[in-house]
């Protein structure tokens, strides 16, 4: 009885409090993550969809800079269908280049994409199945992925600032949804 009653106080912990199983992080710098660098008006294809870009190399102004550039116009098609224009992408780091990372980052089977936000941070454009549009959801913003667990759908994101280890978030992922988690 006193040994059933023991080993029972010792498991209610791992029932309270489930370690997260680190067998499934990744690190995401070993992911395959394609990279594409856009400075002038071009047309690229990944997997089945196609991006027409028309650059425009005075898109914005900056007294500190003068002219910058960006995409005027991002066109984009799935297959031979045009799902998607977005207009006035500004190159917002005004080195002359914008780069696109595409990757599952919501781990549904469809690819995503990434802008920069400026030499640091990225914006994240998760694909709608159901819209078949690519949404710009500011909750992913600022996300810099250390590790991923595809089985269990959450993503570790590397520290702020510093490598202090409790500097890390964990968020589960939700269809679009990204949602913080302790």
């Amino acid at each position: 009885m006193k040994i059933r009653l023991l080993f029972t106080i010792l498991l209610i912990p791992l029932f309270l409090y489930p370690q997260k199983n680190k067998n499934n992080w990744l690190l995401f710098s070993d992911e395959s993550i394609e990279t594409i660098e856009i400075s002038k008006s071009d047309v690229f294809k990944i997997k089945n969809l196609k991006f027409e870009i028309v650059w425009d190399s005075k898109l914005s102004y900056s007294e500190n800079i003068g002219y910058y550039g960006g995409i005027k116009k991002l066109t984009i098609y799935e297959g031979n269908k045009k799902i998607q224009v977005k207009n006035n992408i500004e190159d917002n780091i005004a080195l002359g280049t914008i780069y696109f990372n595409f990757y599952d980052y919501n781990l549904d089977g469809f690819l995503d994409f990434t802008l920069p936000i400026n030499s640091r941070w990225l914006m994240y454009f998760i694909y709608n199945p159901q819209t078949t549009q690519f949404e710009h959801l500011e909750d992913w913003d600022y996300l810099r992925i250390q590790k991923i667990d595809k089985k269990n759908k959450m993503i570790l994101s590397e520290p702020d600032g510093n490598v202090y280890e409790e500097n890390r978030k964990t968020y589960k992922i939700d269809g679009l949804k990204i949602i913080e988690i302790n």
